[in-house]
């Protein structure tokens, strides 16, 4: 009986370390791309301690808390290490307000940015930019193409850096640090992004 119980016990014990080690390493969640982004202006150079925007469920109305630049808007992590604030991803947009995803839990809010910052399209913002792949993809993800979904040429590697050139639907014409021109996805089927820029 009681090799049992000890047996039991340390099944437990392993249990526990096992899911406590797949949750420190899992990767984190990719976000939706949304429709563009919300980028703030560098302009203004009281922007990192003065931003301060109301949140609401919808445009104007049920106020339900307020984005800051001390509380680190969601996403960081895929813009870069710059000091101004980082773009909100946007999901919908109703005349002078935006829907934005304002955590890394994925919640979204409505705000109206006021003269803190404008929309900007995932062509206009990505383009002349310097990015790379996020690590852990599906190996096919870090293929450079000859053309959108043709022949490829070569694999990238997760700290492999690129310059955008364009975007055509889900595709991007990338430079790559070794002067060679291609194709990759900067998002997935389900809308979700695959690059991350490199600052």
């Amino acid at each position: 009986m009681f090799n049992r119980n000890r047996t039991i016990f340390l099944i437990f014990v392993i249990s526990i370390f096992s899911s406590a080690v797949f949750a420190a390493s899992s990767p984190r969640m990719r976000p939706y791309a949304g429709i563009g982004l919300l980028v703030f202006s560098s302009s203004n150079t009281d922007l990192n301690q003065d931003l301060q925007l109301p949140l609401y469920e919808e445009p104007g109305l049920l106020r339900i808390g307020m984005l800051n630049s001390s509380s680190s808007p969601g996403n960081a992590w895929l813009f870069g290490s710059s000091e101004k604030t980082p773009p909100l991803i946007v999901s919908a947009q109703k005349g002078d307000w935006v829907r934005v995803i304002y955590d890394d839990a994925g919640r979204e809010a409505w705000l109206e940015p006021q003269n803190r910052g404008h929309f900007e399209s995932w062509d206009q913002f990505l383009r002349q930019q310097t990015g790379s792949m996020i690590p852990g993809l599906p190996s096919h993800y870090y293929l450079l193409h000859q053309q959108p979904g043709g022949k490829s040429l070569t694999a990238l590697t997760p700290k492999q850096v690129f310059k955008v050139l364009k975007l055509e639907n889900t595709w991007s014409m990338v430079l790559t640090s070794q002067a060679q021109i291609g194709w990759l996805r900067w998002c997935d089927d389900d809308g979700r992004l695959l690059v991350r820029l490199d600052h």
